[in-house]
């Protein structure tokens, strides 16, 4: 884990996710980045499947496997309960928000594009 001074904020690569918090987390934050990543994994296409239709809305038809080839790495607000894809390559100006209120992934929120 590091500080990143760019976004301020602690972060933490693990198995192509980055995760990131405002203070440095408590012991013990390893089995949570663990498990998120494991959930989130199982849990891709359904996630692909809730951000699908405002991606096609915005950027027009795409397959799931196009989708997926073009977000990027995720980054993972655990406390925020929020994923972020910066580095989506369907443009150059929006990020990619969505709220997770479960730690299953299986309740999904407020998908945004912003930018």
């Amino acid at each position: 884990m590091e500080y990143n001074e760019e976004l301020r904020q602690f972060t933490l690569e693990y198995h192509g996710l980055t995760f990131v918090w405002e203070e440095e987390p408590e012991e013990g934050y390893m089995e949570q980045v663990k498990s998120i990543s494991e959930k989130y994994n199982t849990h891709f296409n359904s996630i692909i499947a809730f951000m699908m239709p405002e991606i096609i809305n915005v950027f027009g038809s795409l397959s799931p496997d196009e989708i997926k080839e073009n977000l990027g790495k995720p980054v993972i607000d655990y406390e925020n309960g929020q994923v972020s894809y910066l580095e989506q390559s369907f443009d150059d100006t929006h990020i990619f928000t969505f709220e997770f209120l479960d730690d299953e992934f299986e309740d999904l929120q407020y998908f945004s594009i912003d930018g």
